[in-house]
């Protein structure tokens, strides 16, 4: 037998796949372990002979099937193995292990002994993928090179032609590498491993879900970070021994890096079209080590039935294991983590708490982790990036510590994607720190309890780090007796505006920082003596509060822990669904104070065409499918109207545009296009009298228009669907009862033109009298209807669309006014000073136009409305606070940079520190880079700002028209022309950047301004983005994009 030795373990190296389908396998040992073989054999199309006792009922029936034959191990004989195809060695119970290997090896059939890599010729990877073969490694140091040796032949001789340069990338394998160059150049000669004196192994090398860095040539940096959710770390700057370095990481990135750094496996399961894992997967690509100078694999796994097979198998034959998951994919695991408990073995599952809502947005929902609760492992619980990193550290460190799984729970909302500065562990020092971990715990009188381990890691941590964490963490006042609890960003959102809060009501919020071990005293204790109410507000997307475990720890722990029970009460809100502004609205209301009013950069975002999603839909369940079987609304008399308008007093009747809001109604004093009625984008300038209004707007505000439906159009509704647009209907909507004709429900206040969410089209199909429409409705809801259900949004299918399609649906008026959602604000930056034109306010706006996949033109709503308006016309509007605001000192410098429509705050700027200017104020520089297509098309109020750039006012004026030349040229290059001037009036002068305008160049402009500061500041790029991180937080960094 020959054999071959190696200094280091045993690496997986390239990954294949054995059809087994109709062989035979052979499985040697007891119990579960032999089970899990047999069935990955199973699985893949083999027959089982499995030589061992005790074998669980759960094959029973394989048994009965025939498809496992069961023989005692002592009948085995070596003439047997030449009727398998591969062998399994479980464990040694019954059999001589020795004696099996050697007996494989000879007859050269490919065998794997758990636990003992050194005698195995492949690690199992089964990827539970629907694939005829059973995923495989071969490695590079096995006893057997021979069998070895003909599975990379088969290889070679399936692999593409571009296989060879991946070759010369992957010298570091070693022998496997070197072989199989070798056989690549043999490829006509005897190649087939079906030989005279071999058993058949056929060899799959189809793509598979699974890459090591082995397998494929390592990603150019640029490659890795097109492929990654977010940004890749500077990881040679955490190989140098220090405790902690700063990098710009979101939460995914993160928790990647600590779980690439602590695990020699990484898996990965994602939802369908969900982007996690990203990181570990482009840095297994790229052959980086761990923080034991190990090579990492991270491999890509699928989310169903089954899932988390591949983990135990890993878990068995010894390797630091951790996995990325998707929340969605834990009550797949919950059997697999179930068992890993009870076997005490360490796992880490680092899930993003995430599930889609209706527009398929990225949503906060713990509903699915709370399922695995039952599991009795290890949960903790994050929010931000920084968080992120420091609970993935804890996670791994008290897994080995009292080896267990451990998930912990990240932030999956939308919101966790966007890159801040974290200050992360060092390889070396999170190696330390774990290590640490176990050694206090292995100081305890007898086995740690998961409680005990928990305590110290925090207490470790803080000792390390000087981050300070608790199971419990409690936040305001000594004396509240109103305490919200909740955990994730819903508490850390509260946390940020609870000394907004404890201004005016004495209040609290406890952050649940660990979900299991749940201590019922070690909650009761962190809150004070004096909470009266907990308020728990839930962020689950299927969960009612009495099924809500998190509530029901809650409120067992009030009635168990140390307080009296009657002394508090414990309300549930579940705000799934909504955004962080909703943790705060709760708060607010359930106080009793007035919610704050919010602000938003996203100001047109509503007003640009659909755009397709690449994520997929969950299905609904119902659980919040705005389904009204009683209509709130009634029709009315014109006898009745009439009454309540000519006796306002005795009816309190009050003749409003816009009922309970704070609108305004001010006429169009002017309205001009601005681009050349040739050219493609149809730009207007729009003047409103304010004169005789309460309206005042500060410079930076929105102005939010509530545009109507065209009246043309709801007529031909009303016709076609059989409305009689005269009739009046009366309905409480927003909190007050309103009067109005159907042709006013229809054109002024509901979105009839809008897109529909998923319950509308779930409560249309309530009113369907068409089975086959009635399943069409619901069907489209589901995760089988998704494709269908984004084509109709990217088509801008309407409600009154939807309405006209399912004809046997047919709600009527009364009950569309409960469904069909109000129109909304369209809000528009501002383009004028308050002090340079009163009684006047200004908007510069573009025609959002597009056409649908069946080349009908589509318009936006609001713009629509807009461009059909003349002189004199009524409109009504509301004022929205901006966070763009003018420095707090004239002599600050500016810098602004608008593209297109962008630039209209910028105008107000302007006339504002020019009318400072002629009162006698020191006004400091001011820079506008602009940017459009065309100079002679779209250079808006280019003679505005001529003048002011000649006046000295505008101090630099900065073009970029990028289709004016042969090279597109745009606003960030003109940035980087002026990288001194930038970093001296930013660094130097305490001056502010403002960015306004669509999305896409907004990193191409931070990357100019690194640019310059590195150039001409004197610091390094990752100290670069640490200030622009520190500019945004001071409000001197500035992007308003949509």
């Amino acid at each position: 037998m020959a054999t071959t030795t190696s200094e280091a373990a045993p690496v997986p190296s390239l990954i294949v796949g054995l059809r087994l389908s109709s062989k035979k396998a052979a499985v040697f040992g007891s119990g579960q372990a032999a089970a899990s073989r047999a069935i990955f054999a199973l699985d893949v199309g083999a027959d089982v002979v499995i030589y061992g006792p005790n074998i669980p009922e759960s094959l029973n029936k394989w048994i009965e099937s025939g498809r496992i034959r069961l023989s005692p191990a002592t009948s085995y004989a070596s003439a047997d193995i030449l009727a398998f195809s591969v062998v399994f060695v479980a464990d040694s119970v019954g059999c001589d292990q020795q004696t099996v290997v050697q007996d494989a090896h000879a007859a050269g059939i490919p065998v794997n002994v758990a636990g003992n890599a050194d005698l195995s010729d492949f690690v199992l990877m089964p990827t539970y993928s629907g694939s005829s073969s059973l995923q495989i490694a071969v490695t590079t140091n096995g006893v057997a090179p021979r069998a070895a040796s003909r599975l990379l032949k088969e290889i070679v001789r399936k692999l593409p032609a571009d296989f060879e340069p991946q070759l010369n990338e992957a010298a570091r394998l070693g022998s496997v590498a070197r072989t199989a160059e070798k056989e690549h150049s043999k490829i006509l000669a005897k190649l087939d491993i079906v030989a005279a004196n071999s058993v058949s192994v056929d060899v799959s090398t189809a793509p598979t879900a699974i890459q090591t860095p082995q397998a494929s040539a390592p990603l150019s940096e640029a490659e890795a970070d097109t492929q990654s959710a977010g940004p890749l770390l500077d990881l040679d700057a955490l190989r140098n021994d220090v405790v902690q370095v700063e990098q710009v990481a979101n939460v995914q990135v993160a928790s990647g890096y600590i779980s690439h750094a602590l695990s020699d496996l990484c898996f990965v399961y994602s939802a369908p079209e969900q982007d996690i894992g990203e990181a570990p997967l482009a840095w297994s690509r790229r052959a980086e080590k761990n923080a034991h100078g190990d090579w990492v694999s991270a491999l890509r796994m699928e989310t169903r039935s089954g899932a988390g097979h591949a983990l135990w198998g890993a878990l068995s034959s010894g390797s630091k294991v951790s996995a990325i998951a998707s929340a969605v994919s834990l009550p797949y695991m919950v059997p697999v983590i179930s068992q890993l408990v009870s076997q005490n073995l360490p796992l880490v599952i680092h899930a993003s708490a995430q599930s889609l809502d209706e527009f398929d947005a990225a949503q906060s929902d713990f509903a699915d982790a709370f399922l695995a609760l039952q599991t009795n492992a290890v949960f903790v619980a994050s929010s931000t990036a920084q968080e992120a990193h420091d609970m993935a550290l804890v996670a791994h460190a008290v897994a080995q510590a009292v080896k267990t799984p451990v998930v912990h729970l990240t932030n999956g909302s939308a919101e966790s994607t966007a890159p801040v500065t974290v200050r992360m562990s060092s390889y070396s020092q999170a190696a330390r720190y774990v290590e640490a971990v176990v050694a206090a715990a292995a100081k305890s009188d007898g086995p740690a309890s998961h409680a005990t381990a928990i305590n110290q890691a925090f207490v470790e941590f803080r000792n390390v780090f000087g981050r300070t964490y608790r199971a419990f963490e409690y936040s305001g006042s000594t004396d509240a007796e109103s305490v919200f609890v909740s955990l994730g960003q819903t508490a850390s959102t509260l946390q940020q505006e609870l000394p907004s809060i404890l201004k005016q009501r004495s209040a609290g919020v406890l952050n649940v920082r660990v979900l299991r071990p749940w201590s019922a005293d070690g909650f009761v204790d962190s809150l004070p003596a004096s909470a009266r109410q907990l308020t728990v507000l839930g962020n689950t997307s299927s969960m009612e509060s009495l099924s809500d475990p998190f509530f029901a720890e809650v409120s067992a722990s009030v009635f168990i822990g140390k307080q009296t029970p009657t002394a508090v009460q414990v309300v549930n809100k579940n705000i799934y669904g909504a955004n962080g502004q909703a943790a705060v609205d709760a708060a607010y209301q359930t106080l009793g104070l007035e919610v704050p009013d919010q602000t938003s950069a996203d100001l047109q975002q509503d007003e640009l065409p659909p755009a397709t999603s690449s994520t997929p839909d969950k299905q609904d369940d119902g659980a919040n499918a705005a389904i009204v079987v009683e209509p709130t609304a009634t029709y009315d008399s014109a006898i009745a109207v009439a009454q309540r308008i000519a006796f306002p007093e005795a009816f309190a009747t009050q003749v409003v545009s816009r009922p309970g809001e704070h609108t305004f109604a001010i006429k169009v004093s002017a309205l001009r296009r601005m681009t050349p009625s040739t050219y493609d984008r149809n730009i207007i300038h729009i003047e409103f009298d304010t004169r005789g209004t309460d309206l005042t707007y500060e410079i930076g505000d929105a102005l939010g228009v509530y545009g109507y439906n065209d009246s043309a159009q709801v007529d031909e509704f009303c016709k076609a669907y059989g409305l009689d647009g005269s009739e009046f209907v009366t309905a409480v909507k927003d909190g007050q009862c309103q009067t109005r004709s159907v042709h006013s429900w229809l054109a002024h206040a509901l979105d009839l033109f809008g897109r529909p969410s998923k319950k509308f089209y779930s409560a249309l199909a309530d009113f369907a009298t068409n089975t086959d429409e009635a399943e069409k409705l619901r069907w489209l809801t589901t995760g089988d209807g998704s494709i269908e259900f984004k084509d109709r949004v990217a088509d801008t299918v309407t409600y009154a669309d939807l309405l006209l399609e399912f004809a046997s649906a047919h709600p009527s008026i009364l009950h569309l006014v409960d469904l069909i959602a109000p129109i909304k604000p369209r809000h528009y930056s501002i383009a004028s000073s308050a002090r340079m034109h009163p009684g006047s306010v200004h908007l510069c706006v573009v025609t959002v136009e597009w056409k649908d996949s069946k080349g009908q033109l589509r318009t936006g709503q609001c713009t629509r409305f807009l461009n059909s308006l003349s002189i004199g016309d009524e409109v009504v509007v509301s004022v929205k606070p901006s966070v763009m605001k003018l420095p707090p000192l004239d002599s600050q410098p500016v810098i602004m940079a608008g593209l297109g429509t962008g630039m209209a705050p910028f105008r107000a700027f302007i006339e504002e520190r020019a009318v400072r200017k002629l009162e006698g104020a020191d006004v400091g520089p001011m820079t506008l880079y602009f940017g459009s297509r065309h100079r002679a098309m779209e250079y808006l109020y280019g003679e505005e700002f001529e003048a002011y750039h000649a006046d000295g006012l505008l101090t630099n004026l900065r073009l970029a028209f990028s289709r004016d030349q042969k090279n597109k040229v745009y606003i960030q290059h003109r940035m980087r022309e002026d990288s001194e001037m930038l970093s001296s009036q930013i660094l130097s002068e305490n001056g502010s950047f403002y960015l306004c305008g669509p999305t896409w160049p907004t990193g191409d402009v931070k990357d100019a301004m690194v640019a310059a500061f590195t150039e001409f500041g004197s610091i390094r790029p990752s100290e670069a983005n640490k200030v622009i991180e520190e500019l945004k937080e001071k409000e001197r960094y500035i992007l308003e994009v949509y």
